[in-house]
């Protein structure tokens, strides 16, 4: 505050000597200075100002802003005031300090509108032209004819925006660092941004497959990745043994169909604009053996099931091989690309099933599917004998091998009786039964997969 106040105190005097000390002793004229002589437009400026007069500071003077900025307040005790301009156009704003006893004195300043400049995009990559959208403004609306200069990170650029206040700029820089964009024009105060310039993520490639059999076609899933995340867009080369190329989609995969001529290795290459190259590669061997497993393992004799069967060569799936069933049941399929066909396998008797694969190029494989006899369904009635003319609920149980079995149909007919009912998880089923007379009163189960069961109510 001492050193402010000398300060002040040295203003005074100089701008006694210089300007007013001719008839200014005994005057009450009063003065002030403004510590700030430009201010931006839209930017909200602390602007201390001075009151004096008879070689002394003047406390509680009023001072009143107009023009391009209102404000108003009283200076201390020290002649000073402090006030918040913020400025809505350019223009002169005027200070007129007032107090009883002197004559009003004003200062003025100037009030210059700030130029903004903002940039799409913000991050480029080193080595890679990429076209960056500049945008000027200034209170909210754009400015043409600004010069906007480039410098930083190897490059110096410069151009000039059109009436929308936007300049579009081909920018190249050969290292990485920020680059400090300018935005200048006359009557305007500078503004600034920067965009940054990083270095190249490289390409990381891997392969579904890290074998193909000569001569066989295989289709092959490559994948590319940067820093973990997929890259879409890039370019698949193959070349050595086997050759072609494709575009990865939006997963970063490229499915390409692989047959190579010879064995060897198949280098797989991959590359995009702003990217460094990656690669990896693909071993093509003689020819391999295939391997068949079925799911399940086994069948049921007379009951219909789906089984799927998975082909693969060296623990590779294998596309458009052949699947064909021997034995017990015939029937054949062809398997998609992860190596599985899926066939309807229903047989009549308990004989072997033979699975025999097939594909050009590969030795044969096969295998056993087993097929076991059906299990016979038993019942138990509980009571076990009825009373004419009495109502009674009896239950059933129904097992195989000692298990109880769900889902079995139990029947009841005979001597005026016709009842039906399906077992529960305990392999149970209540019913009400009413005998009439002396005939035979027949119980039958039966469920898919096993052989029908049969007993007889006594009455």
């Amino acid at each position: 505050m001492f050193i402010l106040i000398a300060l002040i105190g040295g203003l005074i005097l100089g701008f006694a000597s210089d300007r007013f000390l001719t008839g200014w002793l005994g005057s009450s004229q009063l003065y002030i200075i403004g510590l700030t002589k430009e201010v931006d437009v839209g930017k909200a400026t602390n602007v201390t100002f001075i009151t004096f007069g008879n070689d002394k500071v003047i406390s509680n003077a009023s001072v009143n802003l107009e023009g391009s900025a209102l404000g108003a307040g009283l200076t201390d005790k020290n002649g000073m005031l402090t006030l918040t301009v913020n400025a809505t156009s350019g223009g002169n704003i005027n200070a007129t300090a007032g107090k009883a006893g002197y004559y009003n004195a004003t200062t003025t300043m100037i009030a210059i509108p700030g130029l903004v400049i903002s940039a799409t995009p913000i991050l480029l990559t080193s080595n890679t032209a990429s076209f960056v959208t500049f945008s000027a403004s200034s209170v909210g609306k754009p400015v043409g004819d600004v010069l906007v200069n480039l410098s930083g990170a190897g490059i110096s650029l410069d151009g000039v925006t059109n009436s929308n206040g936007e300049v579009v700029l081909q920018v190249n820089p050969p290292r990485t660092g920020a680059i400090l964009a300018i935005a200048r024009k006359s009557n305007y105060t500078e503004g600034s941004t920067t965009i940054t310039s990083t270095s190249q993520q490289i390409l990381n490639v891997s392969s579904s497959h890290s074998a193909v059999t000569v001569n066989v076609p295989m289709y092959v899933t490559l994948t590319v990745t940067a820093g973990g995340s997929p890259v879409n867009d890039a370019l698949v080369s193959l070349s050595g043994t086997a050759s072609g190329s494709g575009i990865t989609n939006q997963d970063g995969k490229a499915i390409l169909l692989v047959t190579p001529g010879t064995a060897g290795t198949i280098t797989v290459s991959v590359s995009r604009t702003g990217y460094a190259g990656g690669s990896t590669t693909i071993t093509s061997t003689g020819i391999q053996s295939l391997s068949i497993a079925s799911n399940p393992a086994t069948v049921t004799a007379g009951v219909p099931a789906y089984v799927t069967f998975t082909v693969t060569s060296g623990g590779n799936a294998v596309a458009e091989s052949t699947v064909t069933l021997t034995g017990a049941v015939s029937g054949s399929g062809i398997t998609n690309q992860n190596g599985q066909a899926i066939l309807f396998v229903n047989s009549t008797g308990t004989g072997g099933i033979t699975a025999i694969a097939t594909k050009n190029g590969f030795s044969t494989g096969s295998i056993s599917l087993g097929v076991s006899g059906q299990q016979s369904l038993a019942i138990i009635a509980n009571p076990s004998s009825l009373t004419n003319g009495v109502t009674a609920y009896v239950t059933f149980t129904i097992t195989s091998a000692g298990s109880a079995v769900s889902g079995a149909t139990v029947a009841v007919s005979g001597d005026g009786i016709s009842a039906e009912g399906i077992t529960n998880s305990a392999g149970q089923v209540t019913l009400q039964l009413n005998a009439a007379g002396q005939g035979t009163i027949s119980v039958t189960t039966r469920k898919t997969g096993y052989i029908d069961g049969l007993t007889t109510i006594t009455h």
